[in-house]
């Protein structure tokens, strides 16, 4: 079926869609994050241990760099499931998109909308330890974080409209 005929159809959001790009886009974020931790002298739990102190509170923030199964394990159900929500959100934003490029600027819009409202209005008036991540650097891996989940929402829809599965 052309793509045409696939996204002339009308376009509804789905869990099948912005879930799995949420979450892919969310690992992809965090690989990021350690990436960038680990290249400013760090050992990569920082992401970690700053993302699961919204739940174990400021005693779990950095320093101590030290990796934990504790603080790991609640950091990924925090960061994916608001990956998955996220990801939702950009479905929303580029269901109707057919082209791969306009999906990613959007996307890339929506990550860093995401970074201002998580790092310059929620962070610093509720999480004052994410401060020591409001930098480029964490403004880029939101920008990453929109354009995987816009590309992988635009992909995941095109599998599933040509298949009637949508």
């Amino acid at each position: 079926m052309p793509l045409s005929q696939v996204f002339s159809r009308s376009a509804q959001p789905s869990a099948l869609v912005g879930v799995p790009a949420g979450l892919a886009a969310g690992a992809a974020y965090l690989l990021a994050q350690a990436a960038f931790s680990i290249a400013d002298g760090g050992t990569g739990s920082e992401p970690f241990q700053r993302i699961s102190a919204i739940l174990l509170g400021p005693g779990a923030a950095p320093p101590p760099s030290e990796w934990s199964g504790r603080v790991v394990g609640i950091a990924l159900l925090i960061h994916l499931s608001l990956s998955a929500v996220y990801g939702r959100m950009v479905d929303v934003m580029v269901m109707r998109t057919q082209g791969l490029v306009a999906a990613a600027a959007l996307g890339a819009l929506a990550g860093a909308a995401l970074f201002v409202l998580n790092r310059l209005v929620i962070a610093p008036a509720v999480f004052p330890w994410f401060d020591a991540s409001r930098n480029l650097m964490t403004a880029a891996d939101h920008v990453l974080f929109g354009v995987v989940a816009a590309v992988v929402c635009v992909s995941l829809r095109r599998f599933f409209m040509s298949r009637g599965r949508l």
